[in-house]
């Protein structure tokens, strides 16, 4: 009985195999398909909110406006040094020093 059931299990796994190699792929166009996705799927609603390039972007500028304050401040003090300097070397050399 277990022969027979098996002769008859492998018959119908012969069978089946030799039906599903006759059937040929339906061709698909693949362009149609790339077309069809693009007009119907939006990227936005797809991907994640990513808002790391804003984020960045303000950083990157509130770090550049930091920097050029410090530069600013640090040019004024030079320039304010250079112009005691000289007020004092004029100052001497009107007192005759």
């Amino acid at each position: 009985m277990k022969k027979l059931l098996l002769a008859s299990v492998s018959v119908m796994a012969f069978v089946s195999a030799a039906a599903n190699a006759n059937v040929q792929p339906e061709k698909i166009n693949l362009s149609s398909l790339i077309n069809t996705a693009m007009t119907n799927v939006k990227m936005a609603d797809v991907l994640p909110a990513n808002d790391a390039h804003i984020v960045v972007k303000r950083q990157s500028k509130a770090i550049l406006t930091e920097e050029t304050q410090i530069s600013l401040h640090n040019s004024l003090l030079a320039l304010s040094k250079v112009e005691d300097a000289k007020g004092k070397e004029i100052t001497d050399v009107a007192d005759g020093e």
